[in-house]
């Protein structure tokens, strides 16, 4: 989360009086009847991509405050406010290898998801993988589905595992074989199977044509091919919820929740998953009492995945999400946490919401004709906070990969609220392209998404707003791009900053004003490729933030078209510039890296910035080379980056990384990710990564 509420500084107030000053009105009618009133903070992935830096203009500084976010960022910065145990006496040293704990999310994996379509011959369809990645650039399919659409064989198959025999071929299921070339399948290819004991073989002829082939000798040739990420391309995040930062740590209601890849089972694999007991390690010298963390919701909600971020109500009762179907089906859902019966025991022990508990799960179907058209989405939704959860409402985009793509913007009402009203769609709009998750900046009232046609674009929009606004397409930045990332919005100085995996030649990273996208700065960040989704989106330093200081930013682009690289990138008056820009590589070897996340911690004086690579990890200090977290200390300047770099081992590389405040406290001055391969929820402390 980002130091947002720095702007404290600049209002020459004290950090206790501006938090008393912060919390009195929500506490004043409460204080008169002697009632305490908790204090939530909410951390997730929307702080990542909604930034404040500090701003001499106190008329902007007002408007600021008035963002609840806004709010919960300056917090969880400041914990010194309202932690009665900040300057706690108890720090000890781990050994740097050592998590302080990790907890299986079951048989889900975090790797990017792919979506397909061919025309191949008389054949056509389309379909979606789930990925593992076994390193050197190379993703296996390990779970999907296809759709076909064609002459024959109409239906959906299922994907078979590594190794099914049709024919003369048998499948490796490999997706990229060929990398850093353009072939996304091999002569093996990929084998699906349906209840009608019809089977379809996808494969690869030679150089960029490829086949279809069926088992009632129907098939099709052609170079129509299509391998495409999904957006989101993997890059979830956890999202903490903390009780009240205005008492001591709470070890019951403090948690940690995670939406889960994988399709929900009832009694199996749950989608949904939360865990309290936060401040604990192996020894069972933390904070709370145990060695470890405890769950406290599983949840098979739907039948399908939750492969984006969740988002969680201002007092912690309540979930957002997006569940997404591999046969394109896609749903929002409002999940309010169950208080009584078995809500899940485990990830792989998953409860049904509403069954033998009293949670309630409302969804609504993303479609824009109420059903009849499918539209998947693998994003997150963007949740606009009100004052006490009153009139929460959402915006989240759905796509379909038929021709050259396409998708929706809906916003949606009712999504967190006492009443537990079902969510509705308010309005939808039609975007010609596949577009990424939406971010919302409150500032200028618009919601902004890249799309796959390399582009920024946005709508205008107002809590009061019942009509459908107008899609505002931006100017094409990079015509070859294959992913789709949020933007970052700086809602200080109302700038977005983009990142595309290639326009042709360069990744690039794109800094515009909000209102004139068309004044775009491009740096480009190494070699541009279409086999993973990064660079994923950028992060700052303190100085960025505080204005005390130069001003640089980091993005993790591809050095050589193989190799994840950090870049500094500095400013000139406030834009950036391609002047001394400075870089060092995450790795030795091919691979992919996690987004940016940066944190000042005061009580250590340190500006940290933390990365997850998937293989290669340049830094040998947490017992090997393949995927691992980095801790590089920016706090001078751009990092010394080599073998002795500070890291713990993260198989398969993390997902997107939350941090949690910067307290002296056992197990509270901390990080939060998911390793990709395993499918484990890991906290790390931020100094070493203990």
């Amino acid at each position: 989360m980002k130091n947002a509420l720095r702007c404290v500084r600049g209002l020459g107030l004290t950090v206790a009086a501006f938090s008393t000053f912060l919390a009195g009105s929500q506490q004043a009618s409460a204080q008169k009847q002697n009632k305490h009133v908790p204090l939530s903070v909410v951390s997730d992935w929307t702080h990542s991509h909604l930034l404040f830096p500090e701003s001499k203009d106190n008329a902007v500084t007002g408007r600021l405050q008035r963002e609840i976010r806004w709010q919960h960022s300056w917090y969880a910065h400041h914990p010194d406010a309202w932690w009665p145990q900040h300057y706690g006496h108890f720090r000890r040293d781990l050994d740097k290898s050592k998590r302080d704990w990790s907890t299986t999310l079951g048989s889900a994996t975090y790797e990017p998801t792919y979506d397909f379509d061919f025309t191949l011959g008389n054949q056509s369809g389309y379909g979606s993988l789930n990925t593992t990645d076994p390193g050197g650039g190379l993703f296996t399919a390990s779970k999907g589905s296809l759709t076909v659409t064609g002459l024959s064989d109409a239906g959906v198959y299922a994907l078979q595992p590594s190794g099914t025999t049709f024919g003369a071929v048998t499948s490796d299921n490999a997706l990229f074989p060929f990398y850093p070339g353009t072939a996304p399948l091999d002569a093996s290819g990929l084998i699906f199977h349906n209840a009608s004991v019809n089977s379809v073989n996808l494969r690869e002829t030679s150089g960029s044509a490829f086949a279809y082939s069926d088992s009632n000798s129907v098939t099709g040739t052609g170079s129509n091919f299509n391998l495409n990420l999904a957006p989101g391309s993997g890059q979830t995040y956890p999202a903490k919820f903390v009780f009240d930062v205005s008492a001591s740590p709470s070890c019951s209601n403090d948690f940690v929740t995670m939406g889960i890849p994988s399709n929900a089972v009832s009694g199996g694999q749950a989608n949904v998953v939360g865990v309290i007991n936060l401040y604990t390690e192996p020894g069972g010298t933390g904070y709370c009492t145990g060695t470890g963390p405890t769950v406290k919701f599983a949840y098979a909600s739907g039948s399908g995945e939750v492969p984006g971020s969740i988002s969680i109500s201002q007092f912690g009762t309540q979930l957002a999400y997006v569940e997404n179907q591999l046969t394109g089906s896609s749903y929002f859902h409002v999940l309010t946490l169950g208080t009584t019966g078995a809500n899940g025991s485990s990830p792989s022990a998953a409860a049904v919401p509403g069954t033998g508990n009293n949670a309630v799960d409302k969804r609504v179907l993303l479609s824009p004709d109420g059903g009849t058209t499918n539209q998947s989405s693998t994003s997150s939704p963007f949740v606009v906070y009100t004052p006490n959860d009153s009139t929460d409402y959402a915006y989240v985009t759905t796509y379909s990969t038929a021709g050259s793509g396409s998708g929706y913007l809906y916003k949606i009402t009712n999504v967190f609220s006492s009443s537990n009203a079902t969510p509705a769609i308010v309005w939808k709009v039609a975007i010609s392209a596949i577009p990424s998750t939406p971010v919302y900046d409150a500032v200028s009232g618009l919601v902004f998404w890249t799309d796959n046609s390399g582009r920024i674009d946005y709508v205008a929009d107002s809590a009061a707003n019942t009509t459908a606004p107008t899609v505002v397409y931006g100017s094409v930045l990079a015509p070859g791009t294959t992913s789709e990332n949020p933007v970052t919005v700086d809602s200080t100085n109302e700038m977005v900053y983009a990142t595309f995996n290639t326009n042709g030649t360069n990744a690039i990273v794109v800094q515009a004003p909000a209102t004139s996208l068309s004044s775009a700065v491009t740096i480009p960040v190494g070699t541009g490729n279409t086999t993973y989704g990064g660079p994923y989106e950028p992060d700052f330093n303190e100085a960025f933030y505080t204005g005390q200081g130069i001003p640089q930013m980091y993005v993790a682009g591809l050095g050589s078209g193989t190799t994840p690289t950090l870049y500094g990138i500095n400013f000139t008056g406030g834009v950036l510039t391609n002047f001394n820009i400075q870089t060092s590589p995450l790795a030795t070897g091919i691979a992919d890296s996690s987004p940016l996340t940066e944190f000042y911690n005061p009580t250590l004086l340190k500006d940290y910035l933390f990365v997850g690579v998937t293989n290669h990890c340049v830094a040998t200090t947490h017992g090997g080379t393949t995927g691992c977290v980095l801790a590089l200390d920016i706090t001078t300047g751009f990092p010394l980056i080599n073998s002795n770099t500070t890291a713990l081992a993260a198989a398969g590389g993390t997902t997107g990384i939350i941090v949690d405040n910067d307290s002296n406290v056992n197990q509270a001055s901390s990080i939060y990710y998911a390793t990709k391969t395993g499918s484990t929820l890991v906290k790390a402390t931020q100094s070493g990564l203990k």
